[in-house]
């Protein structure tokens, strides 16, 4: 039924959206408690969400054969 070598890229893309929601609030969460400044909160952000879409690419290219 699934194409075993696309499961870990389709795992990924489907829990983007929802990583996208809680690093934002968790990184405002930092920022409001001033633990973190707004441009390391915004780094961290995008940090994490870079990181998942590299991963995605990564696996994608890895299982394209």
């Amino acid at each position: 039924m699934w194409d075993r070598k696309w499961i870990k890229v389709l795992g990924i893309a489907m829990s983007l959206p929802s990583t996208i929601f809680v690093a934002a609030w968790g990184t405002m969460q930092l920022h409001e408690k001033k633990i973190l400044s707004q441009t390391q909160a915004v780094l961290l952000f995008l940090a994490i969400i870079i990181n998942m879409i590299g991963m995605m690419v990564y696996y994608a290219l890895k299982r394209k054969d």
